[in-house]
């Protein structure tokens, strides 16, 4: 892998540290500008990297999020992007959206709220593999329509986005039956329960660097 573009991309959040660290109290258009050339360096490396920018729950630093969007492929240089962290006061970075032990009821995005109660899913193994079938009442036309990213983010919270990229073989989107829990499914808020007993038991490549 070409070093260059990581190594230019960790200058570049070294030497503007102290404006990252003050991006969640304030947006402004400079603040802009500085996401939107990160956010550029990042496509240098791989088109499909997404960084995330919050306050750390304590309120006395930054954490940075680096993911990929849901492209398997982008796994490996997400692991080596996040490797190659200098050491920033009071900015920690991480691979991968974690699971969260508060599920939000609802995700707004734009003008679009999907909320928890409207999903309802059903989970199967093939073989080792696990595919999830996930439905929805007004089931979104287009692939990038903003309920679908909510779901999607719900599944990150509920799952993990790691474990969402590799263990689960694929996300079937289907229109809600009149009544769900007749036809077997079960809401949303039950998928992390049945996907920790039913997720394979043998670590995958690369799980331990994450």
């Amino acid at each position: 892998m070409n070093n260059a573009p990581i190594d230019s991309f960790w200058k570049l959040v070294s030497d503007n540290a102290d404006q990252l660290r003050s991006l969640v109290n304030e947006e402004s258009v400079l603040a802009q500008e500085l996401l939107e050339e990160v956010q550029d360096h990042l496509a240098d490396i791989d088109p499909h990297l997404t960084v995330f920018c919050a306050r750390n729950e304590a309120g006395t630093g930054i954490e940075l999020v680096f993911g990929c969007d849901g492209y398997s492929q982008s796994i490996d240089t997400v692991l080596f992007l996040v490797a190659a962290a200098p050491k920033l006061e009071d900015i920690k970075v991480f691979a991968f959206n974690p699971r969260v032990e508060q599920i939000p009821e609802a995700i707004e995005i734009g003008d679009a709220v999907l909320e928890l109660d409207e999903l309802f899913f059903g989970l199967r193994s093939v073989g080792e593999e696990l595919h999830l079938d996930l439905y929805l009442e007004e089931l979104p036309m287009l692939e990038d329509a903003p309920e679908t990213d909510a779901a999607l983010m719900f599944l990150d919270v509920i799952v993990g986005e790691y474990d969402l990229m590799t263990r689960i073989h694929s996300v079937n989107w289907l229109d809600l039956p009149e009544d769900p829990l007749d036809h077997g499914l079960k809401p949303l808020i039950e998928l992390r329960q049945q996907f920790d007993l039913l997720r394979p038991k043998c670590p995958l490549l690369g799980e331990a660097l994450h």
